[in-house]
């Protein structure tokens, strides 16, 4: 139990003799100019559409494959079905 609130007390010590540590997020305390801003957003967008990207193709492929499948079964089904019977003459 000693050992845990000595490192406890470490720990608050270290926290009040180096603030700068909890500022070391480039994100929360960087440079506030646009090109910085920028670059934020587009990193963003990047890491926000690129799994969508990929569900989407993903499901598109399978779509198309499912299609692909579904045509050549039918054209198998009716190329093994014999020819309707002609109308008779009675």
């Amino acid at each position: 139990m000693k050992g845990r609130a000595a490192a406890l007390a470490a720990l608050l010590l270290a926290g009040l003799l180096a603030p700068d540590a909890a500022h070391a997020c480039a994100v929360c305390t960087g440079n506030d100019s646009a090109a910085v801003s920028w670059a934020l957003l587009k990193g963003t967008a990047l890491l926000s559409l690129t799994p969508l990207a990929i569900i989407g193709g993903g499901v598109w492929y399978l779509r198309r494959r499912a299609r692909q499948i579904a045509a050549s079964e039918a054209e198998r089904a009716g190329a093994e079905r014999p020819a309707a019977p002609s109308a008779r003459t009675a």
